[in-house]
């Protein structure tokens, strides 16, 4: 068995356009019928970029409606995700359809959005088969190999509820405590702050903040551990 990530610039396509803007995305999820197809888009954009994106997308010949239903600051790096739904109408299969179609089977995802260049991680059988699938997707435009491995492995990474569930345990003062920490320089090595001063600087007891910290440390490391462990 092989891995390989091939890329594919989809001439034409909203997602080209995006090679314009400092900008990711990936395909959570996609369904194409009778020339309707609907996705579900999640992206993350400099953060004066996001809204031009969004209307990128929207104003595209191909596109019906495209819904925002979440969207949010990443705090303290002037950057911004949004999840979006996307509705519209294709008169020929996309790269990622095509591919299913001819029964390659993408892993992990379908499909990742980067520098204008739709990406996909694919197992395959044979080598013969890496060939077919640049043959497939030079329909859409340019193709670049990026990379083939004969190592297989499981990408191992938490389900949405298994994030739900943790994100529930970091209560919003835990997030207050867990920011000013790492803010203030308190996981560097030597230390930049003491648990005094983020203590002082939030308006709580040393104690307090020492308690917040802990529990939201353990809870955090418990999680992430079982995930190490897993893929080592």
């Amino acid at each position: 068995m092989l891995t390989a990530k091939l890329s594919v610039r989809y001439e034409g396509d909203w997602t080209a356009e995006l090679d314009r803007y400092d900008v990711t995305g990936q395909f959570l999820a996609s369904t194409y019928r009778d020339r309707r197809y609907f996705g579900l888009f999640a992206l993350e954009a400099a953060e004066h970029e996001c809204e031009a994106v969004i209307d990128v997308i929207r104003e595209h010949e191909t596109t019906d409606t495209i819904d925002v239903i979440e969207r949010y600051e990443v705090e303290g790096a002037d950057r911004m995700t949004a999840t979006v739904i996307i509705k519209g109408q294709y008169f020929e299969f996309t790269p990622l359809q095509v591919l299913l179609h001819e029964g390659f089977i993408p892993l992990a995802n379908f499909g990742e959005v980067r520098d204008g260049r739709e990406t996909f991680d694919l197992l395959l059988s044979k080598r013969e088969d890496l060939a077919e699938a640049v043959d497939l997707l030079e329909r859409f435009g340019p193709v670049t190999i990026e990379y083939v491995s004969r190592d297989f492995q499981r990408r191992i990474t938490p389900s949405v509820t298994e994030w739900a569930e943790l994100f529930e345990t970091v209560t919003p003062r835990r997030r207050r405590v867990l920011n000013e920490a790492l803010e203030a320089g308190y996981f560097d090595v030597p230390r930049g702050c003491t648990l005094e001063e983020i203590a002082d600087d939030l308006g709580i007891a040393k104690t307090t903040a020492s308690q917040h910290l802990r529990k939201a440390e353990k809870d955090l490391m418990q999680f992430f551990i079982k995930y190490v462990n897993l893929s080592a």
